[in-house]
């Protein structure tokens, strides 16, 4: 059987591979490999054993600088975003970013150019322990469509969780999920809700849910390190 796999063009390719490096903690081995594979060595890297962080050559001397946290997260995402990427390139970058086999495809439909990268969630399952929806920050990857989606179902009791960033009279954005008649988010999404006597979650909207959360867990590196249970071999409620 053929293994599962998503197709994205250029410029979403390079988008995944900036978002990887922003929503976990700097990736600095894993920067390090990449900095040589698209630079050919023009950019010195150096780490420090037991440090996350790292000593760069940002300008062509010999002059290092130390960046660590958010600082190296950005240049990190700078890099990614300032470099010439061709098919070949990208696909190996995304290889070692998504640990997952890439190669270098052409879209059918549209005739974009783009990369191909497997999956590797065949045997994942969903064990409803409830942490994706608990633990992890989905404050701001509400969508447009998502709203326009709720707007035309006539889903006013999500709409009301949801806050609207606007700038000079224009939306600039989502929020969600914001208690309403405040600034103030929630800690966890108002949707979920622990079934009795069980130790599993469900979601009160599961058919009209976010994108964001339809498609979570992106791949197998995204469920392993943002904490999803959906690989173990048994389940969390019968251990």
């Amino acid at each position: 059987m053929e293994a599962a796999s998503i197709f994205l063009t250029t410029r979403e390719t390079i988008q995944a591979i900036i978002t990887d490096f922003r929503q976990y903690d700097p990736q600095s081995i894993l920067f390090s490999g990449i900095i040589r594979l698209i630079t050919n060595n023009g950019i010195h890297l150096k780490r420090e054993q037991g440090k996350d962080g790292a000593w760069i050559n940002r300008s062509g001397t010999s002059h290092m600088k130390w960046l660590d946290g958010p600082e190296l997260v950005d240049y990190m995402c700078d890099v990614i975003a300032q470099t010439r990427w061709h098919p070949d390139l990208l696909a190996a970058a995304s290889a070692r970013v998504f640990q997952a086999r890439a190669t270098p495809d052409t879209d059918a439909d549209s005739g974009e150019v783009g990369v191909r990268i497997e999956t590797n969630m065949e045997d994942f399952r969903c064990r409803q322990c409830g942490a994706c929806c608990r633990y992890l920050d989905y404050h701001n990857e509400v969508t447009a469509e998502d709203v326009a989606f709720w707007k035309a179902e006539g889903r006013s009791d999500i709409l009301k969780w949801v806050d609207e960033i606007s700038r000079d009279g224009h939306t600039q954005g989502y929020r969600a999920w914001v208690i309403p008649g405040t600034r103030k988010e929630t800690d966890i999404c108002p949707f979920l809700e622990e079934e009795p006597d069980s130790r599993r979650w469900s979601c009160r909207i599961q058919d009209v849910k976010p994108a964001f959360c339809r498609q979570y867990p992106l791949n197998r590196k995204h469920a392993i390190m943002s904490g999803c249970r959906g690989f173990e071999k048994k389940s969390p409620f019968n251990q």
